[in-house]
């Protein structure tokens, strides 16, 4: 009786992340689709997106399997019906998978470094390591597409360097690390734009809303009581 209640249980659970996943990636489809954006001053072809907030906001709610099957949902459709593809969706695609990977990764090791760390203190780590990833993944894929797929893009991007902050240079190389330096300057930024309003939001919904499954995952990952 008891294995039965526990299947039961996981069968439930298992149901309410695919949902949650689903319903989050349908939200940031929607918010890509109709272009909640604001774009990035240095090099405006970068645009701060909203549509992130629902994929990590899968991720809080529901844990990692949730975020990444939204994530990955997200890219899929994108693929078929975003712009740009599918180059487009799959940088989207690396951005917001190493930030969900990070960010887990520090939740997990906060609470082994301090068993009862702080709400703070495992936010905070956990969006140190999210920027990290995301760094790292996407300057690594920035520099494929601009130096060796599309080195066209560079040309693009030396005008922006130009027009945005007066920069101006014959070499390349000069204007490709530029152009990565900010491409990461953005990706830190775009980090904390999408982890701290989820995290909000989850939080006043978790106060409103209680289902145990989803209370229990939570407390267990920033160690409240």
């Amino acid at each position: 009786m008891k294995e039965g209640g526990k299947v039961n249980q996981f069968i439930r659970y298992s149901a309410f992340e695919i949902a949650l996943a689903a319903l989050c990636a349908g939200l940031a489809i929607f918010l890509t689709i109709y272009k909640v954006v604001f774009a990035f001053p240095i090099l405006p072809y970068l645009k701060f997106e909203l549509a992130e907030i629902p994929v990590i906001m899968a991720f809080l709610m529901a844990g990692p399997f949730s975020g990444l099957l939204s994530s990955v949902i997200y890219w899929i459709v994108l693929t078929m019906v975003g712009e740009w593809t599918p180059i487009g969706p799959l940088m989207k695609f690396l951005a917001v998978t190493p930030t969900i990977l990070g960010l887990w990764a520090g939740l997990v090791l906060s609470k082994r470094l301090k068993k009862n760390s702080s709400v703070f203190l495992s936010m905070g780590l956990g969006i140190l390591m999210a920027m990290a990833a995301r760094v790292i993944v996407t300057s690594l894929m920035n520099f494929l597409v601009l130096w060796w797929l599309f080195p066209h893009f560079l040309n693009l991007a030396a005008k922006y360097l130009n027009a945005t902050i007066g920069f101006q240079t014959d070499s390349p190389y000069a204007v490709l690390l530029m152009t990565l330096l900010f491409t990461a300057v953005f990706n830190i930024l775009h980090s904390f734009f999408s982890i701290i309003p989820s995290y909000y939001l989850v939080v006043k919904a978790i106060m409103r809303v209680k289902p145990v499954n989803l209370k229990t995952w939570f407390r267990r990952m920033f160690s409240e009581s």
